[in-house]
């Protein structure tokens, strides 16, 4: 990613969490002009802040800041479909349901495509941060352990016509838990209620917007995995984002849960 690839002056959509921070600050650091949006007070940078789903003001704004190029970090929480959003939020429901976070997002990017701006992929900021092939912790899986990867990862690959969340907990080859609307954190919170040394399984899904829908991990996701008991965590390789990875690692080290990498074509493997 460079000034040329990604632009002089941006909109950053953000959220008040370590993932916005992170970007917000990479960015900053490459000297390029960063025009800070977000639908909540964040504590890391002042930005312009919106009423959840006023698309009309987010454009009006990045009009008058003459901003064509706009990257979405920050969550939209999936429940917020069911809230009350801001009126001119209707033209993200204009197609029929079922409704779905990518449903939403897709047609707010056809909206600002109409606008002449464009939406770059979360894979052209973060490239540095894609997770690779490989084992990144001292401790590898077992192989009852892979086994439990692998029937996480035909589980995630059946499932994936859905558009539903892109995690799951398995034990033993037992599905405890599946991400929904709550998001993986929350997911993992309600596996470790269940179980302990639990593994989970986090791949990006078939038909998923690279723009805005990728499979992210860091030192916050780490620490809900230890709290909640888990043994391993397992992500794609080349389509998954590890922020501030030294520092997950070395969380993962001192607590000894293991940290693996797997190649797409895994997912093929039954």
């Amino acid at each position: 990613m460079d000034k040329k690839g990604l632009g002089w002056k941006i909109g950053l959509f953000i959220s008040d969490d370590e993932l916005s921070k992170y970007v917000y600050k990479k960015l900053k650091g490459k000297g390029i002009n960063i025009f800070p949006i977000s639908f909540v007070h964040c504590g890391f940078v002042k930005s312009c802040i919106f009423h959840p789903g006023d698309i009309t003001g987010v454009l009006s704004y990045l009009r008058k800041e003459g901003i064509n190029t706009l990257v979405f970090i920050g969550k939209i929480p999936a429940e917020a479909i069911f809230k009350k959003m801001h009126p001119s939020s209707d033209i993200l429901f204009e197609r029929k349901m079922p409704w779905s976070g990518e449903v939403v997002l897709k047609n707010l990017t056809s909206f600002l495509k109409k606008a002449d701006i464009e939406v770059k992929p979360l894979t052209e900021v973060l490239k540095d941060e894609l997770a690779e092939e490989k084992l990144y912790t001292e401790i590898p899986l077992s192989k009852d352990e892979m086994e439990d990867v692998k029937r996480g990862v035909s589980l995630l690959d059946d499932i994936a016509k859905y558009r539903v969340g892109q995690s799951v907990a398995v034990k033993k080859g037992m599905l405890v838990a599946i991400e929904g609307i709550e998001g993986t954190d929350e997911m993992i919170r309600r596996a470790g209620r269940y179980c302990k040394n639990f593994i989970v399984v986090k791949m990006a899904g078939r038909y998923k917007d690279k723009r805005f829908d990728i499979p992210v991990i860091g030192p916050d996701t780490i620490e809900i995995l230890i709290e909640a008991g888990a043994r391993a965590i397992a992500v794609e390789a080349g389509k998954s984002i590890i922020f501030n990875c030294p520092q997950v690692v070395s969380m993962c080290n001192r607590k000894g849960l293991t940290l693996v990498g797997l190649k797409s074509k895994f997912k093929r493997q039954k």
